[in-house]
């Protein structure tokens, strides 16, 4: 499918990190009777799928597993890598697993060609959050949070999971 590697570390621009609020946010459209497959964990500590599990719900995945090599849960959330060719290549492999997802991205990408051709035959919904979604960084193996509010705005993309846009 690609021969971009599914690397044990980010570019220096991949490492924000979604803070439990973000998951609590929208909490209720997580479906809490699925296995939830947070497929985005590297260089994180996992600390994504603790929050979500802190939540309530059954998480699967670590670090260590391939997202293009394998198949795991009912749904899959995440927080995907900012850097534009591994992020095509997630979106592509969204669709080829045809499940259903959460993912947070900047809104930016909505107006990209890439973003209308991949999902131009999917009916793509979001959650539009009130604010500026922030996140926090690992440092030094330490989870450090952001101490200004980011300069972009994010948005949760979804599929299969709503069907119509929301804002909270």
């Amino acid at each position: 499918m690609s021969n971009l590697k599914y690397s044990n570390k980010f570019n220096i621009h991949d490492d924000f990190y979604t803070r439990k609020q973000s998951w609590e946010q929208i909490k209720q459209y997580i479906p809490s009777d699925k296995v939830i497959w947070e497929f985005c964990l590297l260089n994180s500590n996992e600390q994504s799928k603790k929050y979500l599990q802190e939540l309530g719900f059954n998480v699967v995945g670590d670090r260590t597993i391939d997202f293009f090599k394998t198949n795991m849960g009912e749904v899959l959330i995440s927080n995907i890598p900012f850097s534009t060719e591994l992020k095509q290549n997630i979106l592509r492999r969204l669709v080829e697993l045809d499940k259903p997802f959460i993912i947070i991205m900047n809104t930016m990408n909505l107006f990209s060609k890439y973003f209308k051709e991949i999902f131009k035959d999917k009916d793509i919904f979001f959650i539009f959050p009130s604010t500026k979604i922030n996140y926090d960084k690992y440092i030094d193996n330490k989870l450090v949070p952001t101490k200004n509010v980011v300069s972009f705005y994010s948005v949760y993309v979804c599929y299969k999971i709503i069907d119509k846009n929301i804002w909270i």
